[in-house]
């Protein structure tokens, strides 16, 4: 099964008589990238985060955020000795510069740096359970989302490449009819040219130069290999991203030759639609693990 790299998984986790919630989101990256906020008190159980993304996922950018469902984690601090030296400030103030007033409790309040938050003290052992079954739940959550979203990929990308495997048979149907054209194009100017003394041989001639030089049955062999291939790593139980991107590219590339090589308008057109319709699936491709 496919997978996508875009999900979301949240949950919430008790310690010491504190609620926590976690949050989890996952976006498309070339690299596994994992950043992550949480409390002070919890920063020594970060490693966990790292590690189990590691396990469940190989690509994807993570953003891990853990917080307190409530103050009660944190403990206010009253920072005495800054506000005395915003008093004194004040004083010294009115002594040099002969400012009148004085400093209220709602002024004072308002001071930067008069209160800072120290969190309660968490005993790491005791808070390693309930935070790893958190953080299960959660990346569960964001399994199950990506997955959802891969089923949906998975199906999206058939439907295009059915569509891409019906433009390829148009190519097919017309490749031969493309030489016959052009020798009878041939025959017909010749003929005008000199007054119905048509040099068989000389047609013949040309008709297979330009059947050589227009000839796409390698091409087109190689295009319909590489979608078949496609739809087989849709199929794998496996990250498939990078390696559905190469093919991607390598049918462009076929795409790109037969439309240099093919002198007929029709084809060309095609090669159009093929490209086209190889965008989408190139974008949807971007999102796949």
């Amino acid at each position: 099964m496919i997978r996508s790299m875009t999900g979301y998984g949240r949950s919430d986790f008790t310690i010491n008589h504190e609620t926590y919630s976690m949050e989890v989101r996952s976006l498309n990256n070339r690299f596994l990238d994992v950043h992550v906020r949480m409390p002070e008190g919890l920063s020594t159980l970060e490693h966990l985060v790292r590690e189990e993304i590691k396990k469940r996922f190989s690509r994807g950018s993570f953003s891990v955020h853990v917080k307190a469902s409530s103050a009660g984690a944190e403990e206010l601090k009253l920072n005495l000795d800054v506000a005395r030296r915003y008093v004194e400030a004040a004083d010294m103030l009115r002594s040099a510069l002969g400012i009148k007033g004085e400093l209220d409790i709602s002024t004072i309040l308002s001071l930067k740096d008069l209160f800072g938050r120290t969190e309660a003290k968490i005993d790491e052992k005791r808070a390693k359970g309930a935070f790893e079954a958190g953080l299960s739940t959660a990346l569960e959550g964001v399994l199950r989302w990506r997955e959802e979203e891969g089923r949906a990929i998975k199906e999206d990308l058939l439907k295009r490449l059915d569509s891409l495997s019906g433009l390829v048979s148009t190519i097919e149907r017309r490749a031969p009819e493309v030489i016959e054209d052009f020798r009878k194009r041939m025959t017909e100017e010749i003929r005008a040219l000199l007054e119905d003394k048509v040099d068989e041989w000389r047609i013949l001639h040309e008709a297979a130069i330009f059947a050589q030089r227009s000839a796409i049955a390698e091409e087109v062999v190689r295009l319909r290999s590489h979608m078949d291939q496609l739809r087989g790593y849709l199929e794998l139980d496996e990250p498939v991203g990078k390696r559905c991107d190469f093919l991607c590219q390598e049918i462009l590339r076929e795409a790109n030759t037969i439309g240099s090589k093919a002198n007929d308008l029709l084809i060309i057109q095609t090669v159009v639609e093929i490209k086209g319709e190889l965008e989408k699936i190139r974008e949807q491709v971007q999102n796949i693990e």
